[in-house]
């Protein structure tokens, strides 16, 4: 028989499901996952559910080995999370729920023409959620993309779940907090995973990357760095009358110092080694060779970190530092492992030499004395060795700070406070208290972080605080007054990747509800009139931020009517913005955060926002509005076209109604949810209602303008 041959089967696609385990969840992201050392997906996942992978030309199409094509479950591993429907579907249970871990289950295309898969990684991040206890100094916690290694350790000590688990009352608070305000004013956060080992050599490694030591101290864990700062003239001092015994003096000698250190880190993008490495010069001169050591240290994540550390290290390991131990005498304590004392001993020729505490021993003795082992401390994240990259043509990013642009002030929401403060804290607050928040984009890649600095009165500036850079952009087009959701786009963004849903959105002075975001196409659907606003007509350009989690707060309580002047700083690793190259802002307090919010879901003659109504079919216009409770809805970010909440206990109602911009009806006083008014002709008319409670207006007032016609 005659006819077409049929074409043959040269290979096949191999379908597969994947069930993962990453780590403990949840997480505040998952990122990315790259298969077979190309990029299958990326955007950001901060919550469980399914992203469609369809690339399946990832290695090559059907005339190589295929690619990827499916679906990934992100499963973060919530309380009330069920085992995957799929897994149980392909075979009877029971299957793990994988309640605080977080899992992934692929469902698709692994390959053609070869029976094996390809290896894949993925990248997460977690800063904020996944903490066994309340999240400890939330704003000191993500630098950059990095961790606060002071919350590493805090985390590891404390969780009940993969951590100690010990009581946070066991960290001593005061030098934890200086330990990470020092990180975090440094940019120095790490991206390091706790994968094998002890708890205690964990934390080990983290102090050996940052520079710092921990410790049990009287009771309380202790955490100190490896810095200099201090005035040695001021500084405890261990002398002949405070030291019984000098048991060992141990002062090294030039030769054979360790000149050259390599400091290798890991790329958390592309998973690859970064490497950097700092020569001491002099001494290399000095010995007339090098003696280089290298160091693994996986949590530093980009290539500035690395060379920090390399000249940290290269400076400690050649200044030839002695190290001493003495029996010293108890009364001159408490000793803290550590801790920065000054040494004087004559018979040396030592005279107040900085000297930090490694060891105690307490040993058996009867008459309170302690041995103590001294190092001569080295100031670290100096500039005083040179940095030589392994890799060639990388030039040093310009690290001058540089004013922000754009950046704002403002006064603080009532929900501001409650998610800044305990609830103790919160109850001492009066109706004339006011708060201060600053907010500001990025101005370089090498700056993380500003110093908030105020003043009132026209008195010196003082560093109140140290803020994040807050992902902000420009609207491209203008934003009606509605109900919402309302779409539009975005334009000039920064840091656009860090927003989420669910995160506050203020467009100039309005305060809206992130419900959707793309960050690649740049479009984003805004829920409108939250928290303290109501929804206003923007213009294309108006500014947009998004505060949530990276602003400046000033702690200062000012009064009602102050005028508050504020200067944004730029941090550096070289340093912070001068004050007079910063530029004055000021806000002028006046009681917001006590103040009843606005009614919201405003309907005209039950319509929302009309245009034009006629006079012969509507006489009389009633006005109905939608209660809102500041107390009640707390940190919630509640919009306008929501029912009634509330409203908050004593609060009563304005109505206004103006006819040709001429006020022709006031009535206060209301408790309900309606006003009516009946028009002597036909114009313009605009209706605005505020809250009023013990003598408070709220923030803004719910309006708006129509026009009346036959």
């Amino acid at each position: 028989m005659g006819g077409k041959s049929k074409a043959p089967t040269i290979g096949y696609w191999h379908k597969m499901t994947l069930y993962t385990g990453l780590c403990h969840g949840p997480v505040d992201a998952f990122f990315a996952r790259e298969w077979g050392g190309e990029m299958a997906w990326e955007g950001e996942q901060t919550a469980s559910g399914d992203i469609a992978i369809n690339q399946p030309s990832l290695f090559g199409g059907e005339k190589k080995e295929g690619g990827i094509r499916g679906t990934l479950s992100i499963r973060m591993g919530e309380p009330g999370q069920m085992p995957h429907p799929l897994l149980t579907a392909l075979r009877p249970g029971p299957w793990p729920a994988a309640r605080d871990l977080l899992t992934t289950v692929f469902d698709g295309d692994v390959s053609a023409m070869t029976p094996y898969v390809k290896p894949f990684r993925d990248l997460v991040g977690r800063w904020i959620v996944g903490w066994g206890t309340p999240v400890w100094q939330s704003v000191l916690c993500r630098i950059d993309d990095g961790c606060n290694p002071a919350h590493i350790i805090y985390q590891v000590l404390t969780n009940p779940k993969w951590g100690v688990g010990l009581p946070t009352s066991v960290i001593d608070e005061t030098t934890f907090l200086a330990a990470a305000q020092t990180l975090k004013n440094e940019g120095f956060g790490l991206a390091m995973a706790w994968k094998n080992g002890s708890a205690a050599e964990f934390i080990d490694s983290v102090c050996e990357h940052c520079g710092g030591m921990w410790g049990d101290a009287g009771g309380k864990i202790e955490f100190r760095l490896f810095r200099g700062g201090y005035d040695v003239a001021t500084l405890p001092l261990l002398d002949e009358n405070a030291i019984i015994e000098m048991q060992e003096w141990d002062q090294p000698f030039l030769s054979n110092t360790v000149n050259e250190v390599t400091v290798v880190g890991t790329d958390t993008t592309t998973g690859k080694e970064i490497s950097v490495t700092a020569q001491n010069l002099a001494n290399i001169q000095a010995q007339g060779r090098v003696v280089a050591k290298k160091m693994e240290l996986p949590g530093l994540w980009n290539k500035d970190l690395c060379g920090r550390v390399a000249e940290r290290e290269v400076r400690a390991a050649s200044m030839l530092p002695f190290r001493v131990k003495a029996k010293v005498k108890g009364r001159f304590g408490p000793f803290v492992r550590g801790e920065i004392r000054a040494l004087s001993w004559s018979r040396k020729g030592v005279v107040r030499a900085p000297v930090r505490v490694m060891e105690i021993d307490e040993g058996t003795a009867t008459d309170g004395s302690c041995i103590l082992s001294l190092l001569q401390d080295v100031e670290g994240m100096v500039a005083t060795t040179y940095v030589a990259d392994t890799d060639t043509g990388w030039t040093p990013p310009n690290t001058t700070p540089v004013a922000l642009n754009p950046e704002a002030v403002y006064e603080a929401t009532y929900r501001d406070l409650v998610r800044g403060m305990s609830a103790a804290d919160l109850a001492q607050v009066g109706d004339l208290a006011g708060y201060l928040v600053a907010v500001g984009a990025r101005p370089a890649a090498t700056a993380y972080g500003f110093d908030l600095r105020t003043r009132i009165g026209g008195g010196a500036f003082e560093t109140r605080a140290s803020g994040d850079f807050t992902p902000c952009a420009q609207l491209a087009g203008a934003m009606p007054a509605e109900d919402g959701p309302t779409a539009t786009t975005l334009t000039n963004a920064h840091d656009l990747a860090s927003v989420a849903i669910g995160d506050e959105a203020i467009v100039g002075g309005e305060h809206c509800r992130v419900t959707a975001i793309d960050v690649g196409a740049g479009t984003i659907t805004l829920a409108r009139g939250c928290v303290d606003t109501v929804p206003a007509l923007h213009t294309a350009g108006e500014q947009v931020w998004f505060p949530d989690r990276y602003f400046g707060g000033d702690p200062t309580q000012y009064l009602d009517s102050e005028v508050v002047d504020a200067k944004l700083c730029t941090r550096t690793a070289t340093g912070v913005l001068a004050d007079g190259d910063a530029t004055t802002r000021n806000v002028t307090m006046a009681s917001r955060q006590a103040r009843p919010y606005p009614p919201g879901r405003l309907r005209i003659e039950t319509l929302a926002w009309p245009t034009t109504l006629s006079l012969a079919a509507h006489p009389t216009l009633t006005a109905t509005w939608a209660h809102r409770d500041r107390l009640l809805q707390s940190d919630q970010s509640v919009d306008t076209a929501q029912s009634s909440i509330g409203p908050e206990p004593g609060t009563t109602y304005t109505a206004r109604w103006y006819l040709d911009a001429t006020l022709t009806r006031t009535q206060t006083g209301i408790t309900g949810d309606n006003d009516t008014y009946t028009p002597a002709g036909t114009g313009t008319v605009r209706v605005e209602v505020e809250a009023v409670r013990d003598g408070l207006d709220s923030w803004q007032a719910l309006a708006w303008e129509f026009d009346l016609v036959t």
